[in-house]
């Protein structure tokens, strides 16, 4: 995405996503996606983390379970999701955030606003962040450290990892990406999705 219509002009961002959303062949969409099309309505069912969401064609319009319009952040994600998807199959590789395209250039801000967040909140707390990925559907990824996998979107699996600290050495922690997830999403669009998926699992521990 570039920055004329990056996340800092949302309305913008919207307004381009719909309008290629619109040109897209419904059912191309979801062979490509792996979501359900109700051909009637034109509207998809994806499941977005843990809650499930209908969006209709050619509007653009996200809807919640509940009937709620989904916020402008979030129908951006999931609309990029639907356009950018071509049906590659998982490679069940897992890369660093740098190694997507153009990753490298905005390394140090993903770290800053997906790592860190995620190591602040469930660095010391290994045992609450296994209970709270499990209840959005993760599982665990035999990986060096403790890895959950939480699948985000149909084909957009992350894999969150903690290193317990000690005496010695404090927590660490990463996040990964399928190495097809180029396929699946705009490279800009995985630097703010793990603060999302972190701020759910938060929402499980207060629970």
């Amino acid at each position: 995405m570039d920055k004329k219509h990056s996340y800092f002009n949302l309305d913008e961002t919207l307004k381009k996503a719909v309008e290629h959303f619109a040109d897209l062949d419904p059912g191309k969409i979801a062979h490509n996606a792996g979501v359900d099309l109700t051909k009637e309505d034109q509207t998809f069912a994806i499941p977005f983390i843990n809650q499930n969401y209908l969006v209709h064609h050619p509007s653009g319009k996200v809807m919640t379970a509940k009937g709620e319009t989904a916020s402008v952040y979030l129908t951006i994600i999931i609309l990029h999701y639907l356009i950018t998807a071509d049906g590659t199959p998982l490679a069940r590789q897992w890369i660093a955030y740098r190694h997507l395209p153009g990753g490298d250039i905005y390394s140090e801000p993903f770290q800053k606003r997906a790592v860190t967040p995620f190591l602040k909140t469930f660095g010391d707390r290994p045992e609450e962040f296994k209970k709270a990925a499990e209840a959005l559907g993760g599982n665990p990824l035999v990986l060096s450290g403790i890895s959950m996998v939480v699948p985000v979107l149909p084909r957009v699996p992350i894999c969150f990892t903690i290193w317990p600290g000690d005496e010695e050495m404090p927590a660490s922690a990463n996040i990964l990406f399928d190495r097809s997830a180029h396929s699946y999403l705009p490279t800009e669009d995985y630097a703010h999705l793990p603060a999302i998926v972190t701020g759910a699992m938060k929402e499980h521990m207060r629970l």
